[in-house]
């Protein structure tokens, strides 16, 4: 069966199967659906709320293994609905939308958050976010809420590779009526995320919903053009330090998909449990980490597997023992297309810096990226937009090991970075 047909097959059968859920209703809820071939699909329905938790979002995702990830959601929280896209992404799973399942509004937000996005015509729609009619904001608050939203909205949508033209569309659209995305504008704005199936009576390429439904052969792997798998591991290599610098909810079930059965780690051969053994012993020893490639050090050589090596610099801490940890390292790494696993890892500290408190190679990274980001001359070139995208993924690093840009009510020439306390600016 080709791709197209395989995708259009998923997209019925989940489109008849899903006649039996009930609607969505108010706050996050979650069904578990199998479709034939034992294919799982975790539904997320109901309005995102500012007091749903994420971290539910989780235990289903690991407790089902689901193929992908759909919707039933009108919208809610924009805030939420992030939350969930960014924990969507940490996971690594996948989103799929069809037509009679609508997602909606601050639903698109959730959607993105997936690694390999599908969608029908018509199944996604955006209009204009809404403050709640008793929010009681005066007009000077009311503007500057929408403007700190939109530019949260505009770094979210960086963070997962969909084009910032998306917010556009969004803001033309009254937030009492509502606009559907053809294939054509979903595909234009990076929604989805590859053209390898027709859908629909538009024919518009959409991409798959799943991994390689195919694996190629090693002949073929070793053939396959350079770019192509050149791109696959660093974005994988991207994804992996991303996680590993998330909270360790997150982080620990990523890595446990990011690895093969056996691995080839620091020298020995290891299995998978014993590989998640000495990194959940690693991470519960250092909760809060950050860790960045260096840009331009990454150098890849494509076969039948991928090399990769490069250069990470990192800031960790443990709170409970005020203890930090700072540094640069090399690391190389043997990806599998194949399978989408690590083969074999290897990494060999740089440098340590001896009582660093500061996350100040971080912090350069990130002056480095915003240099480029808001002082270039090209502002739609993808240069400027990958180091805007980059100042994004540091930000919220930076974050999470306690370090702050500026405080409520500064201009932004006054902000500066520093330990966080209760008038930082949070994310």
């Amino acid at each position: 069966m080709g791709v197209a047909m395989r995708q259009a097959v998923s997209f019925g059968l989940l489109s008849v199967m899903l006649l039996a859920v009930e609607p969505a209703q108010a706050q996050i809820t979650y069904d578990h659906l199998i479709l034939p071939g034992d294919k799982a699909v975790l539904i997320v329905k109901g309005e995102f709320e500012q007091s749903d938790d994420p971290s539910r979002l989780v235990s289903e995702f690991l407790q089902l293994k689901p193929s992908f990830i759909t919707f039933q959601s009108p919208g809610g929280n924009v805030v939420a609905a992030m939350k969930f896209g960014r924990m969507i992404r940490a996971l690594g799973a996948d989103t799929l939308q069809i037509r009679s399942s609508e997602c909606a509004s601050a639903c698109a937000l959730a959607f993105i958050g997936g690694v390999h996005r599908s969608a029908e015509a018509g199944s996604i729609g955006v209009h204009q976010s809404s403050f709640a009619e008793d929010a009681g904001f005066d007009r000077n608050t009311a503007v500057s809420a929408v403007q700190a939203m939109t530019a949260e909205i505009i770094k979210y949508l960086g963070e997962m590779g969909v084009s910032s033209d998306l917010l556009q569309i969004s803001l033309s659209v009254d937030s009492a009526d509502m606009r559907y995305l053809t294939s054509s504008e979903m595909v234009q704005y990076r929604m989805t995320t590859s053209i390898d199936a027709q859908i629909g009576s538009e024919k518009q390429d959409v991409p798959s919903s799943t991994p390689p439904v195919t694996s190629p052969s090693p002949q073929e792997q070793a053939s396959a053009t350079a770019p192509d798998a050149r791109e696959q591991v660093l974005q994988f290599v991207e994804r992996y330090h991303n996680a590993w610098s998330s909270a360790n909810e997150t982080a620990i079930p990523f890595m446990r998909r990011a690895y093969g059965s056996e691995v080839n780690y620091y020298g020995k051969t290891l299995g998978l449990e014993d590989v998640m053994r000495d990194k959940t012993a690693f991470a519960d020893r250092w909760p809060d980490r950050a860790y960045s490639v260096r840009p331009g050090s990454e150098i890849v050589t494509c076969g039948a597997t991928c090399e990769v090596t490069g250069e990470v610099e990192w800031f960790a801490r443990a709170v409970a023992g005020n203890k930090t940890s700072s540094g640069i390292a090399s690391f190389s790494m043997t990806w599998d297309p194949a399978t989408q696993r690590i083969a074999s890892e290897n990494s060999k500290v740089i440098a340590s810096d001896k009582g660093q408190v500061a996350p100040s190679r971080l912090i350069k990274q990130w002056y480095d990226e915003n240099d480029e980001c808001r002082g270039s001359t090209e502002p739609e070139s993808a240069k400027t937009k990958r180091a805007c995208e980059r100042r994004s993924e540091l930000d919220a690093k930076l974050d999470r090991v306690g370090w702050c840009y500026g405080h409520k009510n500064e201009y932004g020439y006054q902000m500066q970075w520093h330990a966080c306390d209760a008038n930082s600016n949070r994310r």
